[in-house]
């Protein structure tokens, strides 16, 4: 079952990826407004570690892991934020707004679904439904902005990536680069 604080940490993350892709889309972002984004939410992560800060406090109470509360709040946005800086800078804007599809629709779905239809746990890979789903959800996302081929394949084999349980690197990170690698060579 998903707590109720993942689903509010994933539907967070939906709407986030949502919004930057909608934004860079429309030319309402650029990279400029991605790094002044990443900037003011590492100093916000910084004064939530150590001090109560309006708004900015509650945000990390209701959205962020209790392990990462007071270790890195805001670990998860600020690497989804890094990781489209990264494929937004050196990829063509059609492949960096896919991979950023692929990790916003891709990495939440693989969550809510794996916690709801997987009835295993894996040691080192996360769920095999939840990753499906992913996958599938992934690859409509991407399909908006690239061909069949690379949007599929993107979306394969990055979230392929995904299911690997790794601790030295964020997923938010590894997700839109491997998508943007892969769907660049069709």
């Amino acid at each position: 079952m998903i707590s109720a604080l993942e689903l509010r940490r994933q539907s967070l993350h939906l709407l986030f990826g949502i919004f930057i892709v909608c934004m860079l889309y429309f030319n309402a972002f650029s990279l400029y407004h991605l790094v002044a984004i990443f900037i003011i939410g590492f100093i916000l992560s910084f004064l939530c570690k150590h001090y109560k800060v309006p708004i900015a406090s509650w945000v990390m109470d209701k959205f962020e892991r209790p392990e990462n509360r007071y270790v890195f709040p805001g670990k998860g946005p600020l690497f989804f934020v890094l990781g489209s800086m990264v494929v937004v800078y050196f990829f063509p804007l059609k492949i960096a707004l896919a991979s950023i599809m692929i990790l916003t629709l891709g990495d939440a779905v693989s969550h809510v679904f794996g916690k709801l239809l997987s009835r295993r746990t894996y040691k080192h890979l996360k769920s095999v439904e939840g990753t499906v789903a992913g996958i599938a959800f992934s690859f409509v996302g991407a399909l908006i902005f690239v061909n069949v081929f690379a949007a599929l394949f993107g979306s394969m084999l990055s979230m392929a990536l995904e299911t690997i349980k790794m601790d030295y690197i964020d997923d938010n990170l590894l997700i839109p680069i491997a998508a943007a690698l892969i769907m660049s060579l069709f």
